[in-house]
């Protein structure tokens, strides 16, 4: 199977390496010249659990992609994710699959603007993962991968693709609930990821206080009340069982959203607690903590648009 993953950050490259180790022909894409250079050069580096890996995956910079690949998984930001799939184009052919392992709601649809809705396929994934340098990655934590056709697409096909990750070294399954799935995790990030970055600090330090436990037992409940309000039947009890697992075994993770405002980037704020928010709206229910939590990331962003 010829897999390009789009998207070649820390996440990225961790599935790039799955896919590969199963023996498919794997091609990781970024925008990101030093990264790209980097792993041409050396290899790709990975430091797991498992040990240290130096993998020899091929990489590019958008424009260079030709061809159509079997598997096209999106890993970009989501607000980059329209200009990104336009940008690789010339692998997306009629029978290509293209899979979201994005953080967020909305992917599917975002997708299914570049590939026939048969071909679409969404999941979620609970592995931490962190870019420590160019061509370099280091995943120390434990989880696995759901995954699904988003519109009724082909079951055996995503099969496949999770048969492929799990024989590649990170566990996955089909999960018919998937939207279930996707709505927990972004609970989960809507809670954990701005409390990080707007504190600057890691999971473990916000285990340690009792004021950003009560913030992450209330956002996570409202969360899950949107959800079912929203007609998505998300239990609560796993999402608060995730955030003591990432206090705990994920204590000095990094999350994405603290990545970017320490690099002063653009956050995924608005795919994650924005589209919880609004949809809250939309159900006629109320979600202060998770609004309040939304709107002060924005304020860090508007900072850093300040210089």
């Amino acid at each position: 199977m010829k897999v390009l993953i789009l998207g070649a950050g820390a996440m990225g490259c961790l599935y790039g390496a799955a896919f590969h180790r199963a023996g498919c022909e794997v091609t990781l894409v970024d925008v990101n010249r030093a990264h790209v250079d980097a792993i041409n050069a050396r290899g790709l580096e990975l430091d797991t659990r498992a040990g240290f890996e130096l993998l020899p995956i091929p990489a590019k910079l958008p424009e260079q992609v030709a061809g159509a690949v079997d598997l096209v998984v999106v890993f970009t930001k989501t607000f980059h994710t329209d200009a990104a799939l336009s940008g690789i184009a010339a692998a997306i052919g009629p029978e290509t699959a293209l899979l979201s392992l994005q953080n967020g709601l909305g992917n599917d649809k975002r997708l299914a603007a570049h590939a026939s809705p048969e071909r679409v396929m969404v999941g979620a994934s609970s592995l931490p993962s962190d870019l420590v340098g160019p061509g370099k990655v280091r995943s120390h934590g434990e989880g696995g991968s759901k995954l699904y056709p988003a519109f009724g697409g082909d079951i055996v096909f995503a099969g496949h693709v999770a048969d492929l990750l799990t024989k590649g070294g990170l566990a996955a399954v089909l999960e018919p609930e998937i939207h279930v799935a996707i709505w927990s995790k972004a609970i989960f990030n809507a809670t954990m990821n701005p409390l990080c970055a707007l504190t600057r600090r890691t999971p473990g330090f916000l285990g340690a206080h009792p004021e950003s436990r009560a913030m992450i037992t209330r956002a996570v409940d409202e969360g899950v009340l949107v959800a079912n309000a929203s007609g998505v039947p998300v239990p609560a009890q796993p999402i608060h069982d995730l955030t003591e697992v990432s206090m705990t075994d994920h204590a000095d993770h990094e999350a994405s959203m603290l990545q970017d405002v320490k690099a002063g980037r653009r956050t995924e704020v608005d795919a994650i607690n924005g589209a919880i928010v609004e949809a809250a709206k939309a159900a006629g229910v109320e979600a202060p903590v998770m609004e309040t939590l939304w709107r002060l990331v924005k304020l860090e962003e508007a900072k850093l648009a300040e210089g």
